[in-house]
């Protein structure tokens, strides 16, 4: 049976560079902040419909490239973390450790060979944002291998820290695989923090970094 992309997604999405109980500090890694210069950043949280302007658009990508988008991010009600309490403490139990952030926006991209990069981006003030990243980064580094269970089947989820690009003042990859049935899929995700935007770009491994690259650059062009 097929787990629904997104309900994977949902739990991996900010398995940061300290995926293992021996991973170094955020400080320690490449992907610790790089500050920035200029006036001092607004605090406050960007709205939800902000949010969806800042999102890619097929205008701003390669001919033949569709985007899909919606007023929110997809919730998995159906989906459930085995063998890791502190990922199931995340959120509020609907399977979205995102639960608490209310400014959201999502976009699927879709190629012209049929394969699918999801963008999202997450609003809060900075010091809420950073918080909830170190409380997200802490359970997944507690469970880098765990299971994902929905109605009908479960699915073995193993993430791997990879090096991530230089975006915003914090940024972190990982390789996510989903096994079930005898089948597995390979999705890798980028997360980039800075200020009031947190950027969660996933998709194949060989197409993910350019969109990554043109999302960041659109949510900061504005």
């Amino acid at each position: 049976m097929h787990i629904r992309t997104t309900a994977i997604l949902t739990f991996a999405a900010l398995a940061l560079s300290g995926v293992t109980a021996c991973a170094p500090s955020p400080s320690e890694t490449a992907g610790a902040p790089t500050g920035s210069a200029g006036a001092a950043p607004s605090t406050a949280a960007l709205p939800a419909e902000r949010l969806q302007e800042l999102l890619l658009a097929a205008s701003d990508l390669d001919d033949g490239t569709t985007v899909r988008s919606g007023d929110t991010v997809s919730r998995p009600q159906d989906t459930s973390v085995l063998d890791c309490e502190p990922l199931q403490r995340l959120g509020d139990g609907s399977g979205d450790p995102f639960a608490d952030l209310v400014s959201r926006a999502k976009a699927v991209i879709v190629g012209t060979s049929g394969r699918r990069t999801t963008e999202e981006l997450y609003s809060a003030p900075p010091a809420e944002l950073a918080q909830g990243i170190r409380r997200i980064m802490d359970a997944m580094a507690a469970c880098p291998t765990y299971q994902l269970a929905t109605a009908t089947s479960v699915a073995q989820i193993d993430t791997r820290a990879v090096p991530a690009p230089h975006l915003g003042q914090e940024q972190w990859a990982q390789v996510v695989t989903a096994s079930t049935g005898g089948r597995s899929s390979v999705t890798e995700q980028i997360i980039v923090r800075d200020g009031v935007l947190l950027l969660v770009v996933s998709g194949p491994p060989a197409e993910i970094r350019a969109h990554a690259e043109k999302a960041w650059a659109k949510a900061t062009s504005h």
